[in-house]
């Protein structure tokens, strides 16, 4: 899936509103309805996000022709937008109405820090009906029903370059144990911000594998440890190293649709993610009626397709459809065990064990 755009200056990207309203689904908010007119006098609405060039172009735009309401969109990392938060409201600024953020974030800072509230008080029933959601279940992450993940996919897991390796030469992680692989195989740091923690968190979780496994790839293998998945990619394109761990799916979507040899084998053992795919509402909304607007809008299933394909993902809704050019491996099959990264547990306690373990065989960054 080749997603081709460029960034936007400070990160942050609004709107004009003024377009007329598209067709919508009868279970999103109404462009005519009383929570429209009423959020249309606020003016606008302030969301944050992940740094993605397609989301930052294509998001604000849709929710605009849409409703008629300026979005002002901020692009930038979970680790940036959290420092940001704690600066302004510590200073009494409260400047972001919703969020969309990575899971550790999501709980361990936003949830924990009491920035957000209920989504109980903010989504219809209409959206909280588990028919529409893949599995019959509201994903909501915590029990507060704070966080609702509106996306979910499985994460790319290793990702070969294929004039170095062959396909079949990897289908187990153990296969990485191979002494051919020594110091040949680079990884996203997992103790850097994001997901890469979580492969130790599953092999934590498996059977056969434990923390064991962990060091004998973390430590005895002698991993390439990297910071930037994009350059990673390049770099493993380029033949730099065989194989890479960690990689973010946009960044391989992208190098294999431009036919790159780059390739995704498929382990042993798998997890499921949302990527930036969890939605919450600010306790303290500056725009408390478009906020309602926005967050219902995401997650119906106009807006959530609509954020799925900027995002290059896939929805948490049963109703809506994954984009026809990603790769069938990214959807979540029925019957397949996967390790759930967005489990309260894992993300409050698990994450935590998982960094510590690897911190006590590689040490501090």
């Amino acid at each position: 899936m080749a997603l081709v755009a460029t960034a936007c200056g400070d990160g942050s990207t609004s709107t004009t509103a003024g377009s007329a309203p598209a067709d919508v689904s009868s279970s999103c908010p109404d462009p005519s309805g009383a929570l429209v007119t009423k959020a249309k006098k606020e003016g606008t609405v302030v969301m944050s996000g992940p740094p993605t060039d397609t989301v930052r172009q294509q998001l604000p735009k849709a929710f605009e022709q849409t409703y008629g309401i300026s979005l002002d969109y901020i692009g930038t990392s979970g680790k940036d937008n959290a420092a940001r938060l704690q600066s302004e409201r510590q200073a009494g600024i409260y400047s972001q109405d919703v969020f969309l953020g990575g899971a550790d974030t999501m709980a361990n800072t936003y949830h924990a820090q009491n920035w957000i509230a209920p989504l109980t008080g903010v989504l219809p029933a209409s959206e909280l009906d588990p028919k529409g959601w893949r599995g019959g279940t509201v994903p909501f992450v915590d029990a507060d029903k704070k966080i609702l993940s509106i996306s979910k996919y499985v994460s790319v897991p290793i990702v070969i370059n294929t004039d170095q390796v062959k396909a079949d030469e990897i289908t187990s992680w153990k296969d990485l144990l191979d002494p051919k692989w020594k110091g040949k195989i680079a990884t996203i740091d997992p103790r850097s911000p994001g997901g890469a923690i979580y492969n130790v968190g599953m092999f934590q979780a498996a059977d056969g594998y434990g923390d064991a496994f962990v060091k004998q790839l973390y430590k005895d293998q002698k991993p390439i440890l990297i910071t930037d998945s994009r350059q990673g990619t390049d770099d493993l394109a380029k033949g730099k190293y065989p194989i890479a761990l960690g990689l973010g799916q946009l960044d391989v979507d992208t190098a294999a649709d431009d036919g790159l040899p780059v390739k995704v084998v498929m382990p042993d053992l798998l997890q499921t993610t949302s990527g930036f795919g969890f939605l919450a509402v600010s306790d303290k909304p500056p725009h408390p009626e478009a906020a309602k607007v926005l967050a219902q809008w995401l997650a119906c299933p106009d807006g959530n397709k609509a954020w799925n394909n900027a995002y290059g993902s896939i929805s948490a809704r049963s109703d809506v459809k994954p984009p026809a050019d990603l790769p069938a491996w990214q959807v979540p099959q029925d019957g397949v065990d996967y390790f759930n990264t967005n489990s309260w547990e894992f993300l409050t306690k698990g994450v935590k064990d998982a960094t510590e373990l690897i911190k006590s065989l590689i040490g501090s960054n």
